[in-house]
């Protein structure tokens, strides 16, 4: 009987998921690409070869796909609102990291269960800073889990590259690019950001962009 509950409650979960607005599924599908990219450039330069052997390509590519899951709890009329969000908004949009983790979990299959900690983290702590100034928890440095900490910059870029509802702003590669390279070690991660960074090099011939 719980069994079939849990089912039913998983099916609700995903028909929610699948009904965000399609710029919503979009962004979260160029995050993934874009983690994933980071997670294979950290594992050839064995950057936090600890941390980094406790994770999977896959699991970032689940992770990132669904960091954004906490959304269905946002009422679509702000997810598709294109005027400003005003502070109330805003603090809903924010909530969708609160109940991310639990939310994303949720999706996944029973042959994707072993990835749950990792879609966990990058749902829960996606929004945390490295400065200590982000939320939910306010967690700093490497308090916040990795692959949260890649699922940050491959948001972010994505975020800047992509129009969204709120924010009739398309930024340029090179302006996302300097972003990147402003908010390392506030924002971001200083060493992800930086083999972000040489990616994009490597992938479009881009003009360096070295940190600091």
């Amino acid at each position: 009987m719980q069994t079939s509950k849990t089912n039913n409650l998983q099916k609700m979960v995903i028909r929610l998921y699948q009904n965000l607005p399609k710029e919503v599924l979009i962004h979260e599908s160029f995050t993934a690409k874009y983690a994933c990219m980071l997670f294979k450039k950290l594992s050839e330069m064995y950057a936090y070869p600890k941390d980094t052997a406790q994770i999977s390509l896959e699991g970032i590519r689940l992770g990132a796909l669904f960091h954004d899951a906490g959304k269905i709890q946002v009422p679509r009329e702000i997810l598709c609102k294109t005027d400003i969000l005003t502070e109330k908004e805003r603090s809903l949009i924010h909530c969708h990291a609160l109940y991310g983790g639990d939310i994303a979990g949720s999706l996944l299959k029973e042959s994707q269960r072993k990835y749950h900690l990792t879609v966990w983290n990058m749902a829960q702590y996606h929004h945390e800073r490295w400065d200590g100034t982000g939320y939910p928890n306010g967690l700093k440095g490497e308090e916040i889990p990795l692959s949260a900490r890649i699922c940050s910059v491959a948001d972010s870029y994505d975020a800047m590259m992509g129009r969204r509802q709120y924010n009739k702003k398309e930024f340029s590669m090179e302006y996302a690019c300097g972003e990147i390279k402003t908010y390392a070690g506030s924002q971001f991660d200083p060493v992800l950001a930086e083999l972000f960074l040489q990616c994009l090099k490597e992938k479009t011939k881009l003009n360096p962009v070295r940190m600091g």
